[in-house]
């Protein structure tokens, strides 16, 4: 369930909006707490709007007196009137405003229904009700509701919606609004921790993001673009700026979110790698019969290849676990460089080495059981081969130096080319 808070000083427009649709039959009050109610029961915007002013003193310091907030539930969830109610006390009441007068109200203009809440941000005595950290202690209270009512998580996408996204289609007119579609789902289901991993997610639906750097009046800028392909991932389009898509899907939400995923994918690490293992120890002959045997273990694969047609990079992607894998973060033994070894000779198969990769005989669920010291190790050790398919890609993103060791390694690299240009004008 998400929570969208808003203050505002005007008491009328926000009463008004909401009995405007009430009027149109295309919302309805649900409750009304501490305020004025007819002898037919009824709530009117004049009374309701008198109440509410009435209680607000004349010598408020505060300017922006209203609290309007909207709570939206899963749209797969179909909630009674009797829990939207509930829901809406006990979250005002969690968030300090049991005691003061508010209104609930009840929309069903579009198919997602949900709830808009009006109450006052100051009390009778004109202070004002604690806002300190509000939106961080909202979430907090939704989460707690959905857990309570064994609500949808608002951040879960439902198999339905991942498959009636559609891809990219340039010969619409509406290319931002499906890019917009397109991505925000996306960001909401999926966990990654480069563009490179980003980008095999999008290709499913014929889009790419490119990391941009502008200077304007002296200062440098990153952004982002996002650009239409074919099937086979060439550009068919102009690429069009993340500002002009919408909110949420720029270079700060696309940087959030890579660096959430960073520890979120670490448990599922194990399972992907075995069931990876498990696939190349059948000995694929072709990427093709690579795609269609780790199709059976429910995962997807990626393979980015330059100009003479060597692999340098390769992701694994599992939809439902919602998370894309570059081949170095499984294990050093699963880098880009591995596969096109392989792919080049296949009748050498690294993955049969007992040695290097464990017994075949080890069950596939053995292999989720990773101890944590051991991941971070594995790491470490495919660092450097992460970065270079990252960089080769040309899709490297900075993720605002939050891992000492690939700071310290962006540094070196760095360092190196200075040196490397140096040596070149001399």
């Amino acid at each position: 369930m998400i929570a969208k808070i808003s203050s505002t000083e005007n008491l009328g427009g926000a009463l008004g909006y909401n009995f405007k649709k009430v009027e149109k039959g295309e919302a309805s009050i649900l409750l009304a707490a501490e305020l004025y109610q007819s002898k037919e029961g009824r709530y009117t915007m004049e009374d309701v709007l008198a109440d509410m002013e009435a209680l607000i003193p004349k010598n408020c310091r505060t300017k922006k007196t209203v609290f309007h907030c909207s709570l939206n539930p899963h749209p797969d969830e179909k909630l009674s009137d009797e829990r939207l109610t509930q829901i809406a006390k006990e979250y005002m009441e969690a968030l300090g405003y049991s005691n003061q007068p508010y209104i609930v109200f009840k929309h069903n203009d579009i198919p997602r229904e949900h709830i808009h809440i009006v109450s006052l941000r100051v009390d009778s005595r004109g202070q004002k009700i604690n806002d300190k950290f509000e939106k961080r202690r909202s979430k907090k209270i939704t989460d707690a509701l959905e857990r309570k009512f064994s609500l949808i998580p608002s951040s879960k996408v439902t198999d339905k919606a991942m498959k009636e996204t559609p891809k990219i289609d340039t010969t619409q007119r509406n290319i931002k609004e499906q890019m917009s579609n397109v991505v925000r789902m996306v960001l909401k289901h999926y966990r990654f921790c480069s563009l490179g991993e980003l980008n095999a997610i999008l290709s499913k639906y014929n889009l790419a993001v490119e990391e941009v750097k502008t200077e304007f009046r002296g200062k440098k800028y990153d952004g982002l673009v996002y650009v239409p392909t074919d099937d086979k991932g060439g550009k068919i389009s102009t690429p069009i700026n993340a500002s002009d898509i919408g909110r949420g899907v720029g270079y700060t939400a696309v940087l959030n979110k890579m660096q959430k995923s960073k520890q979120a994918v670490k448990p599922l690490v194990p399972t992907i790698r075995g069931k990876v293992l498990q696939t190349m120890r059948t000995s694929p002959q072709t990427e093709e019969e690579l795609w269609q045997r780790l199709e059976e273990q429910s995962l997807r694969v990626f393979i980015r290849k330059n100009e003479s047609g060597r692999i340098y990079g390769i992701t694994f992607i599992d939809d439902k676990e919602g998370v894309a894998l570059n081949g170095s973060r499984l294990g050093k033994g699963y880098a880009a460089n591995i596969f096109n070894g392989y792919f080049s000779n296949p009748t050498d198969n690294p993955f049969l080495d007992e040695t290097l990769y464990g017994s075949p005989s080890v069950h596939l669920d053995q292999s989720a059981t990773v101890h944590p010291s051991q991941l971070n190790t594995e790491e470490s050790d495919n660092l450097v081969d992460e970065l270079i398919e990252d960089m080769a890609d040309g899709s490297f993103l900075s993720t605002g130096n939050d891992d000492w060791k690939e700071a310290a390694w962006q540094r070196k690299l760095r360092r190196q080319n200075k040196v490397n240009l140096r040596r070149r004008k001399r």
